[in-house]
């Protein structure tokens, strides 16, 4: 800024010791001696030479005596710093209404204003810095009289070499920041750019206000400048794809529900094309299905259910999809993938159940939740004839599990229990479950079902078939052949059948906090064969959960039918587990081989700033793998393989824990490794999604900066548009006009080494005149 032209200009003197009679008896001295003390010449030419020059070196000294100064008085800017704060957060790659992205815009709008401060004059510091989620400076810059213009491309340089890439904007710690950067220098004002929108906490929101309120109390004004278009429902239009399953898995040939939702924004009566895909590990894609969704809102989320039909066996994604809409800007949410394993044969599970058993119910209510599972019930009911007729369903490949409830084995008859016992060694699985007319006391003991099942059976415990309700004598001799409660089941041992957890040891403990049971079938204990198993039993070790294998199927026999209690107590996700770990171990689904390793991620699709655990083991380990170690390794979409660090926890079987953090958006696929070549390895592909809240809100928030701007309006502050930079440098001259102090600028002879010697070489030079002369003319 050019100083003020009403200044005014005044002359003094200074004598030594502030005493002028000092000085004019030092002048008096000085013409004593010079009237005096004159020259031994007899030519009066040169007489007047020499008294000429003492005279003047005596002049200079009483001039130097007098110290002479001049005192200018003007008014000038105080000395302040304008502190500008940029937007460096990932919104800032977002398109502005211009065609170019926010970034470009910010950085056009900068040049404009630094450039234009360059001719605003001395007495400003430019003080530039960045914000995101924290606050960092990019330099200053000292306002001179001359040139600026390097100074300040200095500054422009910093910034052409920043990349937008912040999570999270928090205009709180943008104006923190450039209140904390004018610490000991008034603030001229603070310039606030970016569009607006406050991503960071609502806390973090509020400090802006204080930060405002502030500079408010300071009288510093606040001038924001909103890069990006404001939020209106012609601009803000967007299609996300939401609530996809991260993971299904699936039989071949079932049919199951894929559920999600479609959210958007400003597309009110446009009809929008769903499109749902399969793509294998080839890449090749596959069409199933297309729906067409129509928004009658402005904003709306739509509810979306579709029938689909599971592929051939083998690893897919199920992508749903809406293709970019006009106007969109925001397409990374327009899809959704889901990891699915589809795994050859049907889940399908027939239940076989007697009448008014709430266990059975609360079975089918937990299987039913699982769309790789279709769960079919048969209700023996009273008064029906026996055997009822369930022929149909026990011919080969109609179902892969069957369910025995509380039914007495001549309700089904000799004939269709030989065609169970029949699909069980060709390979399905069976599963009995406890009651008053169940194993012995039903009569399966003398049924072609007394070789499939892995528990003993006494045929002496026979008690008479009733097709009606118990009678409460029949009900008090059946009893004779239960444990009475409470019963807790305890695990034998780890299996993933009784694994109610996310791990195999939180999963052991959960059973310890389940509730006792009120009564359990008393098994005369399992069959002396290989492959019969104990999983379950009492603290004092009778015998409730038994398993074994008949021909290629699978058997379990459960002494309890109180899994229900359970449910009852908040524990549906328990009951839900144990019900389908067991279907898939009948089904032999439950896991590969016995030697392979078992890998698990928590989530397949997750945040690239979330940290997901993961764990993998090796199951059925025998006692020679004792020494078997695990090895983990990601694999990125180029094949590139990174080992991962691990944990590894002590025990007889192989167990690695570890983490997967700070990931790029991208599909990976998890590998984990034995060191021994024989156990096949785990591969557990997943994604990594952009879940920024900055990429989420595509339009900028003028509206609040407004406000932030307003707090300060009557000290100068205001909102201004990039493209009004000139209109803003002219508020600034402003304010600095209105900035301006009194200067007093004294000179003094003497003061500075300029003038101080040139006073003192002034009078050598004259004394040095007078002696050379006098050494000419050889005068004393």
């Amino acid at each position: 800024m050019p100083d003020s032209a009403t200044g005014t200009t005044a002359w003094t003197i200074e004598p030594l010791y502030g005493s002028p009679w000092l000085v004019a008896i030092a002048g008096l001295a000085i013409i004593v001696v010079i009237t005096l003390v004159t020259p031994a010449t007899e030519d009066p030419k040169r007489r007047k030479w020499l008294i000429l020059l003492r005279t003047l070196a005596g002049l200079v000294l009483l001039f130097a005596a007098l110290r002479p100064a001049t005192i200018r008085q003007d008014v000038k800017p105080a000395d302040a710093k304008l502190a500008i704060a940029i937007d460096v957060s990932r919104s800032m790659t977002l398109p502005d209404t211009d065609g170019a992205n926010r970034w470009q815009s910010q950085q056009a709008a900068l040049q404009t204003l630094l450039l234009g401060l360059g001719d605003l004059g001395e007495s400003l510091q430019v003080s530039l810095l960045s914000y995101d989620s924290s606050s960092d400076s990019l330099g200053s810059a000292q306002l001179t009289k001359g040139d600026n213009t390097p100074e300040l491309n200095i500054l422009l340089e910093s910034v052409a070499t920043l990349t937008p890439e912040g999570d999270l904007t928090d205009l709180g710690i943008g104006l923190a920041g450039a209140i904390d950067s004018a610490t000991g220098t008034p603030l001229a004002g603070v310039v606030l750019m970016g569009d607006g929108t406050q991503t960071a906490d609502s806390a973090n929101g509020d400090q802006a206000l204080r930060s405002a309120e502030v500079l408010d109390a300071l009288a510093v004004p606040l001038w924001a400048v909103t890069i990006g278009p404001p939020g209106t429902d012609r601009v803000a239009r967007d299609v996300a794809i939401e609530n996809v399953p991260d993971s299904l898995q699936l039989f071949t040939g079932n049919q199951f529900e894929l559920s999600f939702a479609v959210k958007t924004t400003g597309l009110a009566n446009v009809s929008l094309p769903i499109s749902i895909s399969w793509i294998d590990l080839d890449g090749k894609r596959t069409e199933a299905r297309t729906r067409q969704v129509a928004p009658v809102s402005a904003a709306e989320t739509l509810a979306v259910n579709v029938a689909m039909d599971a592929p051939k066996p083998g690893l897919y994604r199920l992508e749903v999809a809406c293709p970019k809409q006009s106007g969109e800007w925001v397409t990374a949410n327009n899809s959704q993938i889901a990891f699915v394993e589809v795994r050859d044969g049907g889940g399908r599970v027939l239940l076989i159940g007697g009448p008014g058993r709430p266990e059975e119910s609360y079975l089918r209510r937990s299987l039913g939740g699982f769309p790789d599972l279709q769960i079919d019930s048969f209700a023996v009911r009273r008064g029906q004839t026996w055997p009822v007729s369930l022929e149909a369903a026990l011919q080969a490949g109609q179902y892969d599990v069957y369910i025995l409830g509380d039914i007495d084995s001549e309700a089904l008859g000799t004939q269709q229990l030989q065609l169970l016992a029949d699909r069980i060694g060709e390979g399905a699985g069976l599963i009995t479950m406890a009651g008053f007319q169940t194993y012995g006391v039903g009569g399966y003991g003398n049924s072609p079902l007394a070789q499939v099942l892995p528990v003993q059976m006494d045929p002496a415990r026979r008690r008479k078939a009733t097709p009606g309700a118990l009678t409460p004598n029949q009900k008090q001799q059946r009893q004779a052949f239960q444990i009475p409660g409470p019963v807790k089941p305890q695990p034998t041992k780890r299996n993933p059948v009784t694994n109610l957890g996310t791990d195999p040891q939180t999963g052991q403990a959960l059973w310890e906090t389940l509730p006792a049971m009120d009564s359990v079938n008393r098994f005369i204990g399992p069959k002396p064969r290989s492959g019969v198993d104990v999983l379950l039993s009492t603290a004092d070790g009778q015998p409730l959960l038994v398993t074994g294998s008949h021909g290629k199927g699978k058997v379990a026999s459960l002494a309890f039918d109180e899994t229900h209690r359970w449910w009852r107590v908040g524990q549906r996700g328990a009951v839900s587990r144990f019900w389908r770990q067991l279907m898939l171990w009948a089904m032999d689904r439950a896991e590969k081989s016995s030697d392979s390793v078992i890998a698990e991620l928590d989530l397949r699709r997750f945040g690239s700033k979330q940290s997901m655990d993961f764990r993998a083991r090796v199951q059925s380990l025998t006692s020679q793998e004792n020494d078997l170690q695990l090895s983990a390794f990601l694999v990125n979409s180029d094949n590139q393989e990174t080992a991962l660090q691990v944990t590894q926890s002590s025990g007889p079987t192989p167990l690695i824990q570890g983490s997967l953090s700070d990931l790029e958006p991208g599909f990976y696929d998890l590998v984990v490794r034995a060191n021994k070549p024989s156990i096949e390895p785990a591969t557990v592909s997943f994604q990594v999604v952009d879940v920024s809240r900055e990429m989420a809100t595509p339009m900028a928030d003028p509206v609040y900066l407004n406000q932030l701007a307003d707090i300060t309006t009557s000290h100068g502050g205001a909102a201004y548009q990039p493209f009004e930079m000139d209109q803003l440098l002219a508020a600034i001259a402003e304010k600095r006009l209105s900035a301006e102090t009194p200067v007093i600028e004294k000179t003094r002879l003497g003061d500075d080494p300029v003038s101080g010697w040139l006073v003192f070489l002034l009078f050598t030079s004259l004394l040095a005149c007078e002696w050379i002369l006098r050494r000419m003319w050889g005068l004393a």
